[in-house]
């Protein structure tokens, strides 16, 4: 009997522990306020989180403030208009879940002045305008104008939002915003009053902001236009992957090493992803965005079995283009600097080679559109160059598969690739895995096209020709889909060509990796030792 008493005073205990756990997460909470000392009139933007989708109230020193003094209300985001008769007041959000924590604000007229010279330097950026703020389109070059928007700096981004209406304006928040900074290729032209800035993929209609040192701007509002076409999302899945790298370092020079580059799953449209490393964390010696660099010296050697291990979370979700084929453009003569090199030749991506001008020109003469020519691309790579399942080897070409008219899977999609940039459309090929019914991995490329107005598309161009890989039936009933988009069963691990460590050529070596478009995967100095690379195991899987 008194242990039962026991027990079920452990249970009240763990659900009330629970209970305040869950209320904390649900409450509403304020993180920032800008500005801080608004004028009478100004309008004062909260970011916070569980703010509530159909408003609540304000709080003014705890007055609730009239509702038509309030702009916006949104889950992340709360604007209002400051009043005129406090000098300074506390700040707090009530809504049906609570009241949050409070903030601090005071009327500037109230703040002890300080030399006019700081006050410049230190006033947040203001937009006035933005042309077009109506019918903006994705890849376009939209003008900001306004003021104290300062210089091109590592602090300074222009921010879009990428969830419809709600306007996140917390620069950190990558739920609600898309991120361009100031010093990036999406970028034509910023100074102290104008900024000019291509829209980047995922934009929806919401708002603009810039954000300098000295704080964030109003937020303007912008719609984009779909005429193109746009993309849709589907049903997503989390996949939870495992891969291990074992290391033998038997013998070693006094400054002897190997390096091993592993590749971080890329961030798209359709992908997220969040890498662990579990084991051999202290092997780490740089890092990317796209790879990981492991590094081992004599201090390791004759250590036995050295193990790397990584977690990787996966969420895919499936992604079809709604394309307005008849009212496409292509990119013209002068493309934007952010796609240049998608267009051009590199190491991965012969698109100079004489036989692929030749397609290339042939398929211009029969075709001007943009998406019938990806159409005919695809038909003339798989017609051209025969699909050799075995010729997955190392280095499985698009250079040696031109010559021979035949390639592994690999060679074909960058063969493909190609033959869209001699034609003017950018291309990125990817490498990754089919997830099959049972759960298996099939090592797979793929690639993604850009259209203007619509952004990066993902097609898998051998499913959407009618080539299926053994072991996988394709989720898209109409294989022309493929096309236009991919379903949620396929995992990007490596996109595009991508710069590594540089090193002599004599010290690289190509692995066995079929998930990497790397031109080296290992690179060693005075160094014996032995490498295992285990492909990545699927731990699980969750429908969202």
């Amino acid at each position: 009997m008194k242990q039962r008493r026991i027990i079920t005073l452990c249970i009240l205990i763990l659900l009330v522990v629970t209970g305040i756990i869950v209320y904390r997460r649900i409450q509403p909470r304020l993180l920032a306020i800008d500005p801080v000392t608004p004028m009478p009139g100004d309008l004062v933007n909260i970011v916070g989180h569980n703010l509530g989708k159909n408003g609540g109230e304000l709080l003014l020193d705890n007055v609730p403030l009239p509702s038509q003094a309030v702009i916006l209300w949104s889950p992340v985001l709360i604007s209002f208009r400051m009043p005129s008769n406090y000098d300074s007041a506390t700040v707090q959000a009530r809504t049906k879940l609570g009241v949050s924590n409070p903030l601090m604000i005071a009327l500037a007229s109230k703040v002890p002045a300080k030399a006019e010279n700081n006050i410049v330097q230190q006033q947040p950026p203001s937009i006035t305008s933005i042309k077009p703020s109506t019918n903006a389109q994705i890849g376009k070059l939209i003008e900001l104008r306004g003021s104290y928007f300062g210089m091109p700096e590592d602090e300074s981004a222009v921010f879009f939002s990428k969830v419809p209406i709600i306007s996140a304006v917390e620069a950190v928040d990558s739920d609600n915003f898309i991120r361009v900074e100031s010093m990036s290729l999406f970028i034509d032209k910023w100074n102290s009053s104008y900024i000019s800035a291509y829209v980047p993929d995922g934009v929806e209609n919401g708002y603009v902001l810039v954000r300098t040192r000295n704080g964030l701007s109003n937020a303007f509002p912008i719609s984009v236009s779909r005429n193109p076409g746009r993309l849709s999302r589907g049903d997503s899945v989390t996949y939870t992957l495992e891969d291990t790298l074992v290391i033998h370092v038997a013998a070693s020079l006094p400054d002897g090493r190997v390096s091993f580059i592993l590749s971080k799953p890329p961030t798209t449209q359709y992908q997220s992803t969040i890498t662990t490393i579990e084991t051999g964390s202290d092997h780490l010696r740089a890092e990317t965005a796209v790879w990981q660099e492991f590094r081992f010296g004599a201090a390791d050697a004759r250590l036995g079995r050295i193990e790397l291990r990584r977690r990787l979370v996966i969420d895919v979700c499936e992604i079809k283009a709604d394309i307005a084929i008849g009212s496409l453009q292509p990119l013209g003569a002068k493309p934007p600097a952010f796609l240049s090199s998608y267009l051009a030749a590199d190491a991965l991506v012969p698109s100079a080679n004489p036989a692929i001008v030749s397609a290339a020109l042939s398929i211009q003469k029969k075709e001007k559109n943009p998406f019938r020519q990806i159409v005919l691309a695809a038909q003339w790579t798989f017609s051209n160059i025969k699909l050799n399942e075995e010729k997955q080897i190392l280095r499985d070409d698009a250079i040696n598969a031109l010559k021979s008219k035949a390639g592994g899977m690999r060679s074909l999609v960058l063969i493909n690739c190609a033959l869209l940039r001699a034609l003017g459309i950018p291309a990125i090929p990817v490498a990754g895995f089919l997830v099959t019914e049972d759960m298996r991995l099939i090592p797979h490329y793929w690639s993604e096209y850009y259209l203007a107005g619509i952004g990066w598309i993902p097609f898998d161009p051998a499913l959407a020709i009618g080539i299926t890989p053994s072991g996988f039936r394709p989720i898209f009933t109409d294989r022309s889909g493929y096309y236009q988009g991919i379903d949620n069963r396929h995992i990007a691990m490596a996109r595009g060509y991508q710069l590594l460590p540089s090193v002599p050529v004599e010290a690289q070596s190509k692995t066995k990796i079929s998930w990497s478009l790397f031109e080296y995967d290992e690179a060693a100095y005075g160094l014996s030792y032995t490498s295992t690379w285990n492909p990545p195991v699927l731990l699980s899987t969750a429908i969202q």
